[in-house]
This record gives structure tokens, sequence and C-alpha cells, in this order.
């Protein structure tokens, strides 16, 4: 018997990203031929305050957080980017450096789509641009979410918030709702201590919306997991 070749994992994460399926053919064999991997070891920045922007960026495994830093030192957690996740792009349009940072909380892969492709795809093909539009419209949507959050609400909103990021991010993932990311991860995506952010997903648990178990958590109930973010609407998608 043949052993089957495991897909390669860049693949495996474009099959479920819906642009990059509705490219003709010989476009998305061009796209993939272009796109740069980068890896990241847990605590390696993928790009600081500053830094130019080289294009697009899709997580094809692991997790990093986006945070902005103070002029005092102090950092604010902004999201947190899974696999399937795409994120960047209002830089990159704006060629403009970033004003944020990236890092990785564990080992993680990104790939890196240049610039002058994203060029090429939104001058050439329509379904590409009003899937990049729909991304810049969802991701105000949900900084404006985010900036409430970070201003009026409780800790067990923010990490039940948190929680439904990851579910939205990894949608097109295959997961059935079981998420790889760990307690303390949860807690460094809220910026709020392990204990507190365990105490929030305790209760998550004892009201029947999630299980924890080693390595992640399993969502049993995601309509209500957004009613204990108080989520109206689902969160950013990935397009």
């Amino acid at each position: 018997m043949k052993r089957r070749l495991a897909p390669c994992p860049v693949d495996k994460m474009l099959d479920v990203v819906p642009w990059y399926k509705g490219l003709p053919e010989l476009e998305r064999h061009l796209v993939r031929s272009e796109l740069r991997m980068v890896s990241l070891a847990a605590g390696e920045y993928l790009f600081r305050a500053g830094s130019r922007s080289p294009g697009w960026y899709g997580m094809v495994e692991g997790l990093v957080k986006w945070t902005s830093r103070g002029v005092d030192g102090r950092s604010l957690s902004l999201a947190g980017f899974s696999t399937g996740s795409w994120f960047g792009e209002a830089t990159m349009i704006r060629r403009e450096p970033f004003e944020y940072e990236v890092v990785a909380l564990r080992p993680s892969r990104v790939v890196i789509l240049p610039r002058d492709t994203c060029e090429r795809l939104w001058n050439n093909n329509i379904e590409f641009t009003k899937a990049l539009m729909a991304h810049l419209a969802q991701r105000v949507d949900w900084l404006m979410a985010s900036y409430t959050g970070n201003v009026l609400l409780d800790v067990d909103t923010t990490v039940a918030r948190a929680v439904a990021a990851q579910v939205d991010a990894e949608q097109h993932s295959g997961t059935n709702g079981r998420l790889k990311i760990s307690q303390e991860e949860i807690a460094s995506l809220c910026g709020v201590s392990r204990q507190r952010c365990n105490a929030a997903l305790t209760q998550l648990a004892r009201a029947g919306v999630l299980q924890t178990h080693y390595g992640g958590m399993t969502i049993l109930d995601r309509d209500a997991l957004y009613k204990f973010a108080k989520i109206n609407r689902k969160p950013l998608t990935h397009v």
C-alpha cells in the first residue's frame, strides 16, 4: 500500500479561502507561486511598528497576537489571528508604516501575498476586489466593537468575545467548533491574568457554552457564546 502524502499546509489553508477559490485556475496557480512563507517561533515578531508592509498576510497555522503599544510602553491587545485569517490589508493599501505589531504566541507559519500581486488582482478581478472591500468593512466593524469592549465591557464578556473571534476565524477550517487554543493564549489576547481568564471560561463551561480540554476547547453552543459575548452578529470573517 502506498502511503498518501499529507496535503501541503498552504494548499490546505488556501482550499478554504473563498476569494482564492473564486479565481480562474491559471490565476490561482500564479498566486500560489507568488506566496512567500514566513516561519515564526513563539515570542518572535512578524513585524513591529514602523516597518513597511510587503503585502497581505495569511495565517497557515499557529496563533499570532495583534497589539498596539503606547509611548509609556504599555500595550493593548487588539486581536488574535489563527489559521485561515488574513490581516494587514489597510496598511498595505495605504502604503504607510505599520502602527502596531504582531507577535507569535506559539510556533506559527504565515504566508505573504505580495502587494504587487494584490494590486494586479484588485485591478483585474472584480470578485477579489469585492472580497477585499468586504474584508475591510468587516474589519472596521470589528474594530469598533473591539474598542467598545475595551472601554465598556467586563472581563467575562471580553473573554467570551475573544473565544467568539477564534470560532469565527476558523469557521471555514473544518474544525467543527474544536479550537486549538489554550487558556493562557486566550488570557494573553484579552490582556488579563490567566486566573481571571480561567474563571470566565469556567462560567462559560458551566453554562454549557463550551468544554475545555487539554490543548484547547470545544464550542458546544455557538449562539449562546455570542449571547455571552454581547454580539448580535458574527464578528470578523476572513474572506
